[in-house]
Formats: C-alpha cells, structure tokens, sequence
C-alpha cells in the first residue's frame, strides 16, 4: 500500500513536472516571437495577431510554472528548510501574479492598443516599475530555492544549477523571462523522481 502511494506521488511529480517543461517552452516561444516582432514591426507588432497568440503562449506558460512549483511543493516541501519553505512560496505567490498579468497582456492589451495606440510606447509610470520588481521577486525567490533544494541535496546538482540560471535570467526585463525557471522545476521533478529516492518523514509519535 505504501509502495503504491508513493508510486503515485512519483506519478503526480513527473507529471506536474512535464507540465512546467512545456511550460517552459511555450514561455520560449513568446519570448522570440515578441523580440522578433519588435525588431521587425517596432509598435506596430503589438495590435497584430501573432502578439495576441505570443500573449496566450506566455499565459499558458505562467499557469503550467505555477503546476510545476505546486508540485514541487506537495512532493519535497517537507524537505526543504525554512528558507526554502519561505523561498517556494514567494516564487510561487510571484508566479501567480504573473499569471494574471499575461492573461491581462492575451485578453485586454490588443483591444487596448487598438484603441489607444500610445499606450505601448507611453505606458503608464507604474507598469515598467512592477515588471521590474516582480522580476526581482521572481529572481531572488528562485535564488534562495535552488539553494535550500541543493542543500537538501535531493536533486542533481546540475539541475539546481539550471534553476539558478533561470532565476538569474528572470531578473532581466524581458517578456516570458521565467521560461527557463519553468524548464529548471520541470528538470527538478522530473529527474528528480525518476533517478533520487525521496527520504521518508519520520513517523509522528503522539
């Protein structure tokens, strides 16, 4: 019976991990088709519908991450120290607001630049702020996790390596910048089932 459960919870990971993968991916290509429709089309990219699909893909790609990192939370979170605890729950709280932010960048900014073309090259003052701080956010948060995961020693090294890059590049104002922090989780529950056993919680004496 305990065998079956923790094949299950094995399953759930890989799978919440498989999510944030392509997650990853899809947070990828919105990243290169924004840059590549700037560079080309300047202000005009964002009124077009390949800027609305880029905003799905990177919607699509914060709600998988948030997968990912609650996976992350209900298969090791016992194993992680405070900080880490602490750590997981910021990134995650931070991964949640980008969420909603890029399903604001799908839904409303295209119809908004149709109708106040301005807006993408006068935004208002508060928006490059917020994108600046929640990318801080997002950075330290995933610095101080990959961390408490290393000290934990229950993943690759290399992994948490990965993690730390891809909290490092989410730093930098660019759109979808949590791909990499999304690919670095889906790599931590991934390989982390398949090839590390997880320590079993000492029993609770009453």
């Amino acid at each position: 019976m305990e065998n079956h459960e923790t094949s299950s919870a094995d399953e759930l990971s890989r799978t919440a991990g498989r999510a944030a993968l392509i997650g990853g991916g899809l947070g990828l290509a919105s990243l290169v088709a924004v840059l590549a429709g700037e560079i080309t089309q300047g202000d005009d990219y964002m009124s077009t519908g390949a800027a609305e699909l880029a905003g799905w893909a990177g919607f699509a790609s914060a709600s998988l991450l948030v997968v990912g990192l609650v996976g992350v939370g209900a298969r090791y979170g016992a194993l992680l120290g405070r900080a880490g605890q602490v750590a997981l729950l910021v990134l995650a709280f931070a991964a949640a607001v980008v969420t909603g932010a890029t399903s604001t960048l799908a839904l409303v900014v295209p119809d908004l630049v149709d109708r106040v073309p301005e807006l993408t090259t006068d935004p208002p003052t508060a928006v490059p702020a917020t994108f600046i701080l929640g990318g801080l956010v997002l950075g330290v948060s995933g610095l101080v996790l990959a961390a408490s995961i290393r000290r934990a020693a229950i993943a690759p090294r290399w992994a948490t390596t990965l993690l730390t890059v891809g909290a490092i590049v989410s730093i930098v104002p660019l759109p979808s910048r949590f791909f990499l922090v999304a690919v670095g989780i889906g790599c931590l529950l991934v390989v982390r089932s398949a090839t590390v056993a997880v320590p079993e919680r000492e029993p609770v004496l009453g």
